[in-house]
């Protein structure tokens, strides 16, 4: 009795299989299982792994600009250069210079976003 030809579950691959031991076998070889794994993975993820993508952007920019020593920047000016509003976590109370504000962190930089000037303020840094 001859087999029914099967093919790869793989959506880059689709080859079919002819020579197998069981018919549960879904894959033409271990690495288009892990293909297809991995890109099931990233559809899965998609929106965690855009969100962590947007925050090592923030990060980025945020840091190059503690680094030259520029600690307030509009908000404008930082979004031409890649910054994304839209990624930010959830802010936290932080009390500085006596006063309380909402404060974003991203590793080791503590900033907020002034929503009456539209500028976005450097707390703290390791450059600071």
């Amino acid at each position: 009795m001859r087999r029914p030809t099967k093919y790869c579950k793989n959506i880059e691959c689709e080859e079919p299989i002819t020579d197998y031991k069981s018919s549960k076998k879904l894959y033409c070889s271990e690495s288009c299982r892990n293909r297809n794994g991995y890109l099931r993975r990233l559809e899965e993820n998609k929106e965690f792994i855009e969100n962590d993508k947007g925050q090592k952007q923030n990060y980025t920019v945020l840091n190059r600009y503690a680094e030259a020593g520029i600690y307030s920047e509009d908000l404008s000016k930082l979004i031409k250069f890649g910054f994304q509003p839209k990624q930010l976590l959830v802010s936290r109370f932080f009390n500085i210079d006596g006063r309380e504000c909402h404060c974003y962190t991203i590793k080791d930089i503590v900033f907020e976003i002034d929503s009456i000037t539209k500028k976005i303020i450097i707390h703290k840094s390791k450059h600071k």
